[in-house]
């Protein structure tokens, strides 16, 4: 019996077969990594428009395009991984990119100034995830020569590098520019304020302040200077609807002998309202407790006052959600955000003395960042 692959006819199909495979193989494995390099490259980058048009003028104004060295940073050289797996992963993400381009998400500068911040975002983020890989392709610690650098540079370099910070935590914006990142929060701001216009409050109702609110001791006169202040995210409970106007019922807590702040909670300085002298002695004080560590006296007081309607949310949560994405925004550029629970309410105040500057917070959002900060610390919680 006489098998047929045995033949030498069988054994040259066979042959034939494998060679066409391995030249397909080699010819399809070619045309791979030569779409995998064209697509690397500065020309197909800006290929588009929005690529073009947008940031490719501004990274031409960088150091990274030009320099004294004479040495260029191209698009891929930033963005794209050099090690084959993750070069892979990252041209299958940019499908969804394809998408977007394909639908217009941000064909006009219009548009691509509304998602700045966003897109930034996630290229921060996916820099951070790999320790700025692509940077340290070209740059690192051990090639610094720190004397050869300005005393600013050498100081944060040597800091940087001891605090174990990668680069993108220090140089966001060194190619592009700068996204305004108080822009999605001040519009979600916007929309709250809308929805605190159109809130009908009626006696026995919860209300939460969305901004820091003129008090007054009595029915108040528009326009009038108030007699305090109540602070965002301050809880009050509705007694009366007038006019334009609410009484309302708040709670808080004073410390030892001073009478013209409240507090939200005892031992913890969580600022609720502020008063003057004479709207002060109008509170009524319910009870007193000692703080255990201080040792100090705090009473709990209830005081009833006026405030101008249309200047408060009925949830807390909605001021939460705000409070995080200022947070999330503005302090997160030259560090991973800390848990509000790392530190405890009254370690947050002087954190916020020392970063606000950092930010561009205005007053207003940075007395709600702490007042969300403190109020979601690790003793603060309400």
């Amino acid at each position: 019996m006489r098998w047929g692959w045995k033949t030498a006819g069988g054994f040259g199909t066979l042959a034939l077969a494998g060679l066409v495979g391995v030249v397909v193989g080699v010819v399809g494995w070619g045309g791979f990594n030569t779409a995998m390099e064209a697509t690397n490259s500065m020309e197909f980058c800006v290929s588009c428009h929005e690529m073009r048009d947008n940031v490719y003028v501004e990274y031409k104004t960088s150091p990274h395009y030009q320099n004294a060295s004479g040495v260029r940073a191209t698009c891929a050289d930033c963005h794209v991984p050099r090690d084959w797996t993750h070069k892979v992963i990252r041209k299958v993400q940019a499908s969804g990119e394809l998408y977007h381009w394909l639908i217009g998400s941000i064909d006009t500068k219009e548009k691509f100034e509304a998602k700045r911040h966003t897109l930034a975002r996630r290229e921060w983020e996916r820099m951070r995830a790999t320790d700025s890989q692509e940077c340290r392709n070209c740059h690192s610690f051990g090639a610094m020569d720190f004397h050869k650098q300005t005393p600013k540079a050498a100081s944060a370099m040597e800091g940087a590098e001891k605090a174990g910070k990668t680069c993108i935590d220090c140089h966001k914006g060194i190619a592009h520019s700068f996204p305004d990142v108080t822009a999605g929060h001040r519009q979600l701001f916007a929309g709250l304020s809308e929805q605190a216009k159109a809130l009908a409050l009626k006696p026995g109702d919860t209300a939460y302040a969305l901004t820091s609110l003129a008090l007054y001791g009595a029915l108040p006169a528009l326009g009038a200077g108030g007699d305090g202040e109540i602070a965002a995210a301050t809880p009050v409970t509705i007694l009366a609807a007038e006019g334009g106007a609410l009484q309302v019922e708040i709670t808080g807590w004073q410390r030892g002998s001073s009478r013209q702040t409240l507090y939200a909670q005892p031992g913890k300085r969580i600022t609720t309202v502020k008063l003057n002298a004479a709207v002060a002695g109008q509170a009524a004080a319910l009870r007193s407790v000692t703080d255990p560590e201080t040792e100090q006296e705090w009473t709990e007081v209830r005081l009833t006052a006026w405030t101008g309607a249309g200047g408060y949310v009925g949830t807390l949560g909605a001021l939460w959600d705000y409070g995080a994405r200022v947070y999330d925004a503005n302090c997160s550029l030259c560090h991973a955000l800390h848990p509000p629970g790392a530190f405890d309410a009254n370690a947050w105040i002087g954190k916020m003395n020392a970063m606000k500057r950092l930010t561009r917070l205005d007053e207003e959002e940075g007395r709600l960042l702490l007042t969300y900060l403190q109020s979601h610390a690790k003793d603060g919680a309400r």
